[in-house]
């Protein structure tokens, strides 16, 4: 009689399931298209619709259509989405369905009715607002959010970026330190692009602008957008995002983003003095206009990097195309009156430094790649090509107290490295970003512990699982970098015994991060005395 009972209530377990929806086989299905606003275009032109369609293994995803006031049309699959150019074909509403079938037979549908207008208005559209980031708060370094912006051909010629940073209701205020942090906005495949690369004045509030025209092919429709800061607990941040869409005639309809590099590299490393892979890319014969958007910013400081680099050190670094030296990128901005005007600040803010200032967006420099249109090219980027960090770990003729006070120091110079392909064009451009690197997309939160905690510089850590190579780096109270580790599996992270006995005592944090997740752990390093 019991087993009969078991078997009834998996039956019934069963048919709940399905009838609510949560059959694992039945696909998930987003797209960009939005009804929230209407589609301006003064002309009747080629609009892409981007479209997700999941469904979990061991089923997958064999069509995806759109029936389009009643006709139906197949989407082309690229690269981990789906897309459809779409023409309307009058002015006014249309009804738009959307259905993804699986291989085991099973759909699922979304229908948007699309107002199609020739007519636009400027308008400014809130996205972020008010958003708090403190480490250990609801948004502790990360914020992810969505919203519902213009979609548009046409019908703007510029998107104005307006960023407000102030001082949140929180213990401590603004941050006291100048923090590396960026806006990201997901692409169609999933893959999280730069928009705005920024670091943080030191404890006061300021006001910021920047063109993100570059991005509209993005910045439409249903979109996600991430905030990163780098703070580490001695106050926060409040956020607010506006984007000013200018209404006017575009010099070209059409636009596109393919990222080249989107990583951290070390800077003067002996054993690898050149790191920045070589980055593959075909300008396609329909583009019109090509360059290269390149935010790249140094960090790492203090007498155990050769020439207190990067962050304080004058660069120059090549662009190099076919291996043929073209373009010279001197990395050192002047922050002394503030590029942004971002006054009243503490600290260092005034000293020059390499691609960025405390309190300022950091502007891309620009580099022409128009004469490449219609062909492949291999894309270089080569860092100061004279610079040696001789007291890298690397350096085999390094010896701690004699050459350099600590040859395992940690904090070694590095450059943030983000580097964009922008296309424009009179004829349609469609998503294709296949970055030449793997990117973080931090996603997932991993869930840290330590043993012991406090303890006297020697303990283990413990996470959940990992996939991939980790970066576990260690932090003081006031954000400086004082350790790095890399770890190739999670058994060979979890079979390390970590050593800071050499450190002072105090609180640090620890930071493990890779292409999947982050996750944060406050530590205790006692001395003798206090663990007694």
């Amino acid at each position: 009689m019991k087993k009969n009972y078991i078997l009834l209530v998996l039956i019934i377990s069963f048919c709940v399931n399905s009838a609510f929806g949560f059959d694992a086989s039945v696909p998930v299905l987003t797209t960009q298209l939005t009804d929230e606003y209407p589609l301006e275009m003064p002309e009747l032109k080629k609009y892409p619709i981007y479209i997700n369609a999941t469904v979990e293994d061991p089923d997958t995803i064999d069509l995806v259509t759109l029936t389009i006031d009643g006709e139906t049309h197949d989407a082309t699959e690229k690269n981990g989405f789906y897309y459809y150019s779409w023409t309307p074909s009058s002015y006014g509403v249309h009804e738009i369905v959307i259905t993804a079938k699986t291989t085991n037979g099973d759909e699922t549908f979304i229908t948007k009715n699309i107002e199609v207008t020739n007519t636009a208005a400027s308008q400014v559209i809130e996205t972020l607002k008010d958003v708090v980031i403190e480490y250990g708060g609801e948004n502790s370094r990360w914020y992810y959010g969505y919203y519902t912006l213009p979609q548009s051909i046409g019908a703007y010629d510029s998107i104005n970026a307006l960023f407000e940073v102030e001082c949140p209701n929180i213990s401590g205020g603004c941050d006291d330190w100048d923090r590396w942090a960026h806006i990201d906005i997901k692409g169609p495949d999933g893959n999280w692009i730069q928009i705005i690369r920024y670091i943080t004045p030191y404890g006061v509030a300021c006001n910021h602008e920047i063109d993100l025209t570059d991005y509209m092919s993005l910045l439409q429709g249903e979109v996600e957008l991430r905030v990163f800061i780098d703070t580490w607990g001695t106050g926060g941040w409040q956020l607010s995002l506006n984007l000013d869409y200018h209404q006017g005639t575009p010099e070209y309809d059409y636009s596109g983003v393919i990222e080249a590099w989107d990583a951290t590299y070390n800077f003067g490393d002996p054993a690898n003095l050149q790191p920045v892979e070589t980055y593959t890319a075909e300008i396609l014969n329909t583009v019109d206009k090509s360059y290269l958007r390149l935010s790249n910013t140094g960090h790492g400081w203090g007498e155990n990097n050769t020439s207190n680099a990067a962050e304080f050190f004058n660069a120059f670094h090549y662009i190099d195309i076919n291996t043929e030296e073209v373009y010279t990128q001197h990395l050192f901005k002047s922050c002394n009156p503030n590029p942004d005007n971002c006054t009243g600040q503490q600290g260092s803010w005034t000293y020059n430094r390499a691609g960025w200032c405390p309190g300022a967006i950091s502007p891309p420099d620009i580099f022409d790649l128009s004469s490449y249109i219609g062909s492949s090219i291999d894309l270089d980027y080569r860092f100061h090509p004279s610079y040696v960090d001789n007291c890298h770990p690397n350096n085999a003729d390094c010896v701690s107290g004699n050459t350099c006070a600590d040859c395992n120091a940690g904090y070694n110079p590095h450059y943030n490295v983000d580097g964009q392909i922008i296309s424009k064009s009179h004829t349609p451009l469609y998503y294709d970003n296949t970055l030449g690197v793997t990117s973080i997309n931090n996603e997932e939160i991993y869930e840290i512990s330590v043993y012991p905690n406090p303890s006297n510089g020697l303990f283990s850590l413990f996470t959940n699982h990992l996939e991939g190579r980790t970066r576990v780096s260690i932090y003081t109270i006031e954000g400086a970098q004082v350790k790095v580790y890399y770890f190739d599996t999670n058994e060979e992270l979890l079979n390390y015994k970590f050593d800071l006995r050499k450190l002072a005592s105090g609180m640090y944090f620890i930071n493990l991060e890779n292409k999947r997740g982050t996750g944060t752990k406050k530590i205790g390093r006692a001395s003798c005395r206090e663990r007694v």
